[in-house]
């Protein structure tokens, strides 16, 4: 940072701090809350965090085609069953649309809002095509990545204050993040302020590794002037999270919570898991075990992992490790063959419920449909635990007075590294 960057922000921060001591905070009027729409709504992370500082923001729609991967015409898509879920935990039913076909004026006009009367719209497209763990993605640019720059149009009709969107890092530093910067072009067209950057959400309290992008929008008011999220000391971990919770077997459900429940499983995977160790093994520690014979080794592991090269595919048939966070959690998490997802020490896959408290949603949050359809659901969500400091950060943000562009137009990009945070921390087995 040069000198005169540095000028520049201390001249902001004094700033700040006069219009906070100057301007004392107030709640809004119980009869204006905040409208929020939520686009590509899955099974409501991201409203959730909203929706759980209800004296500020009423979600008032929300728009899910229930589409978990198209397949790019080579198969049938599967359905996320994502809406009924929303609908039982946020109180809203999401209009089941194709967001690349839906009239953006017509949806509004649908809802009853007039243009600039929203306050906050969230869109969070499809990841799938950004991701660089999908090995197509490094040769073709899916056309669901469209979706990004689709969200332009929406923002154009409704012009909310506030636009929020996450995905993975890779819409900002992948190959097709033009995507990423043509919607950038319109926004700044539209007057729209912009924070963008990525986060580790284990830093803020996230009981899981979870690099993410996100992004914050605002019209016309001035530069968004820090990071969104409060970092903490000491990450939350599997053992903080999930430890208190009662031991089941798998196949079973829980008497009094029907999402602690886990899939059974065959005799051969159950004696696969039994045979890793507890608290942080793997299917590698089998196969580097000398004291397993290799007749063992071959009935207990599948082919393929006898051609992997040695460290490869880590997390597969992997346990948690009780004093670490957990392994990022996507879609596929419906199986201890997908990734690092059985418990750590109960040979079983995590519950409903493990998984939804390790991707950061309350306790009492309910999932509907099939077993598979509510694993995806969580894996395919924004951590509620994240959104709702992002809510609270755009409370703080309509309750403090805007800061003027002109005195960041010199070091924008240092003031969005800015961060004056507390700590917090997560409820649940600490």
């Amino acid at each position: 940072m040069s000198v005169s960057q540095c000028v520049t922000v201390l001249k902001s921060l004094v700033l700040v701090a006069t219009m906070l001591i100057d301007h004392p905070k107030s709640g809004p009027l119980s009869s204006s809350l905040w409208k929020v729409v939520d686009l590509f709504s899955g099974c409501g992370g991201m409203s959730a965090g909203f929706h759980a500082h209800k004296e500020y923001f009423e979600i008032v729609g929300a728009v899910d085609r229930e589409i978990a991967k198209p397949g790019r015409g080579k198969h049938k898509a599967s359905s996320t069953q994502c809406n009924s879920t929303y609908h039982r935990n946020i109180g809203v039913m999401p209009k089941n649309a194709d967001l690349m076909t839906l009239n953006p004026q017509t949806y509004r006009k649908e809802l009853g809002l007039n243009k600039g009367e929203l306050d906050v719209l969230i869109a969070c497209p499809p990841c799938t095509g950004f991701s660089q763990k999908n090995s197509k993605n490094h040769l073709e640019d899916d056309p669901r990545n469209q979706l990004v720059g689709r969200v332009a149009y929406f923002v154009e009709e409704f012009l909310p204050e506030f636009l929020v969107m996450e995905n993975v890092k890779e819409l900002l530093r992948g190959k097709h993040n033009h995507h990423f910067l043509r919607l950038v072009d319109q926004l700044e067209f539209l007057n729209y302020s912009i924070y963008a950057n990525i986060h580790e959400f284990s830093n803020f309290g996230l009981p899981q590794r979870r690099e993410r992008a996100l992004v914050i929008a605002r019209r016309d008011h001035g530069f968004i002037v820090d990071n969104p999220l409060k970092p903490i000391k000491n990450k939350m971990t599997v053992w903080d999270t999930i430890s208190c919770l009662p031991e089941i077997d798998a196949g079973e459900v829980h008497p009094s919570d029907p999402m602690h429940l886990s899939p059974g499983m065959t005799s051969i995977v159950q004696l696969r898991i039994k045979s890793i160790p507890k608290d942080g093994g793997s299917w590698g520690d089998i196969m580097n075990d000398p004291d397993i014979s290799e007749s063992e080794k071959h009935r207990l592991l599948i082919p393929s992992m006898f051609r992997a090269k040695r460290g490869s595919f880590p997390d597969v048939y992997g346990r948690l490790k009780w004093h670490s966070v957990a392994a990022t959690i996507t879609r596929e998490c419906g199986h201890v063959g997908n990734g690092r997802y059985a418990h750590p020490e109960q040979d079983r896959l995590l519950t409903i419920r493990e998984m939804s408290l390790l991707q950061g949603f309350p306790s009492s949050y309910f999932f509907e449909g099939p077993l598979s359809a509510r694993y995806n659901q969580i894996g395919d969500a924004v951590p509620p635990f994240i959104s709702s400091q992002i809510a609270q950060y755009i409370i703080q943000l309509r309750l403090t007075p805007p800061i003027p562009k002109t005195f960041f137009q010199a070091s924008s990009q240092v003031v969005n590294q800015l961060s004056l945070h507390q700590d917090i921390g997560m409820p649940f087995c600490v």
